[in-house]
């Protein structure tokens, strides 16, 4: 069994926004140990900023535990709704919210279609957590400017948890948010979703074995005296194993993935001559063929993209007089692509363009396609399965 594979079993708690909230049980445990850490550390010296507070009482320091414990992980359910809901905006369903020993995901039903998605998504945690942490230091210092030490250690602590997930989130490396940005900006820079996807996963196998071999170090080098040594070794080697597994997958499916690529999607052009009428146009063309926009052409050879859009400014009277070349758009690289362009790329271009459409030009310059953004028929499809946004 993988390391990921190895936390499944959970159970509903809530629904939040219609989105089931789950637990792993595997979570409580962690749960019982962080309350055990706090409550082991309040009772002998904290550290609070500059001052040092006394230990306090076994009763007080298991009770700032709990309290505390409960903050963190209602900060790591905060993440992932952030998440959850960045998506929902974008148009994505939710499938559910589940929080495990290594802090949460929300789990989506597709990934995004395009990179600003997919940047916007990946960025809405930690920035969620970034504001959970000024919201909480401002709570210690309000806390502590009134002498209520035991919420101001409260406070304290949740904004330093939320600063340190933020901060985490933000390594450059799949499945982490960070990973996730780089992603959106790979893709967006080369148009192949694939090749960013394989590239982040890399990064993440490397920061993954990074927390490894820190974790080794932190077990073993004789000068490092932190207070539980073995706890934090261990638990870096087990979330460094949790990320190398994640990100070698990722990376083993993006080298297997066919890229979908605009031959396999464009359908045949239907070609009207610059010198067609707008009354032929719509007598001869439009009762036959269902489309919103034409390639003009001669010979194969492209001049530019009708659309019925502009049509609609053209009196009814002046369409016999007028020519495709004369409401045409002029040729332009917004308009057209070569057939091995990624259609990943491809739709985001035809949401750009103003037209909605695109012709597809081979090496020698000849119309050999069209594309139009809501009539795509790909022959073979990337496969899309569940997307998530974990830790």
């Amino acid at each position: 069994m993988s390391i990921a594979g190895f936390f499944k079993k959970s159970i509903t708690v809530a629904r939040v926004y219609g989105i089931p909230v789950r637990i792993d049980y595997r979570w409580f445990g962690v749960v019982a140990l962080s309350v055990w850490l706090i409550s082991s550390n309040l009772q002998g010296n904290v550290q609070l900023g500059n001052v040092r507070l006394p230990p306090l009482d076994p009763t007080t320091a298991w009770l700032l535990g709990v309290i505390t414990t409960a903050g963190l992980f209602l900060s790591v359910f905060g993440h992932e709704l952030s998440h959850a809901l960045m998506a929902r905006a974008e148009g994505i369903e939710i499938e559910e919210i589940v929080l495990h020993p290594f802090g949460g995901l929300a789990r989506m039903r597709s990934a995004p279609e395009n990179p600003r998605a997919e940047f916007r998504i990946a960025i809405a945690g930690p920035a969620a957590s970034f504001l959970f942490a000024i919201l909480a230091f401002a709570g210690a210092k309000i806390a502590d400017s009134g002498g209520f030490i035991a919420p101001a250690v409260v406070f304290f602590l949740i904004a330093g948890g939320n600063l340190l997930l933020a901060v985490f989130n933000l390594f450059p490396g799949y499945p982490l948010d960070g990973g996730r940005v780089l992603r959106a900006i790979l893709w967006r820079r080369s148009g192949n979703i694939t090749e960013a996807t394989r590239l982040s996963g890399i990064c993440g196998i490397l920061i993954g074995v990074t927390l490894i071999l820190f974790g080794i170090y932190i077990m073993i080098a004789p000068n490092w005296r932190p207070s539980q040594p073995y706890f934090m070794g261990v638990w870096s080697i087990l979330v460094g194993l949790f990320l190398l597994d994640t990100a070698a997958k990722l990376v083993k499916s993006a080298r297997d993935a066919r890229v979908v690529t605009v031959e396999d999607a464009m359908s045949p052009a239907i070609e009207i001559a610059p010198e067609l009428t707008i009354t032929q146009l719509i007598d001869d063309f439009l009762p036959l063929y269902r489309q919103t926009s034409f390639p003009v052409a001669l010979d194969h050879q492209l001049h530019g993209i009708l659309t019925l859009e502009d049509l609609k400014s053209l009196p009814r009277e002046r369409w016999r007089l007028t020519r495709a070349r004369d409401v045409m758009r002029p040729i332009a690289p917004r308009f057209f692509v070569e057939p091995s362009t990624t259609l990943d790329h491809a739709r985001e271009l035809m949401k750009r363009n103003g037209v909605g459409s695109l012709a597809v030009i081979n090496n020698h310059g000849k119309l050999v396609g069209f594309l139009q953004s809501g009539k795509l028929r790909p022959r073979a499809t990337r496969k899309k399965g569940n997307d998530s946004r974990a830790l």
